[in-house]
């Protein structure tokens, strides 16, 4: 085999193997997850000081509300009728 030849077959392996992630990462992505950390935390960071604690104070309650639903099996409930609303 010449060196062409085996510098493409090395470039379509690498191109194969990057469409597989992208794939991979469309059909197994998190739908729960609405924004990423790094985003919430810059900002935060360009908050004042008073807002950066009511901020927090509210992700504390919601987690909170949300830690008891699933606690329950309230959530789950809510979600499976919400659906059945929704057909």
């Amino acid at each position: 085999m010449e060196n062409s030849t085996i510098i493409l077959l090395i470039f379509i392996g690498v191109i194969i193997f990057l469409l597989g992630g992208i794939i991979y990462a469309i059909t197994h992505k998190n739908t729960q997850c609405s924004g990423s950390f790094a985003s919430m935390a810059a900002f935060h960071d360009m908050q004042s000081a008073e807002k950066q604690k009511a901020m927090e104070t509210v992700i504390e309650q919601q987690a909170d509300k949300k830690w008891e639903e699933e606690e329950s099996g309230e959530g789950k409930r809510k979600r499976k009728t919400q659906v059945m609303i929704d057909k």
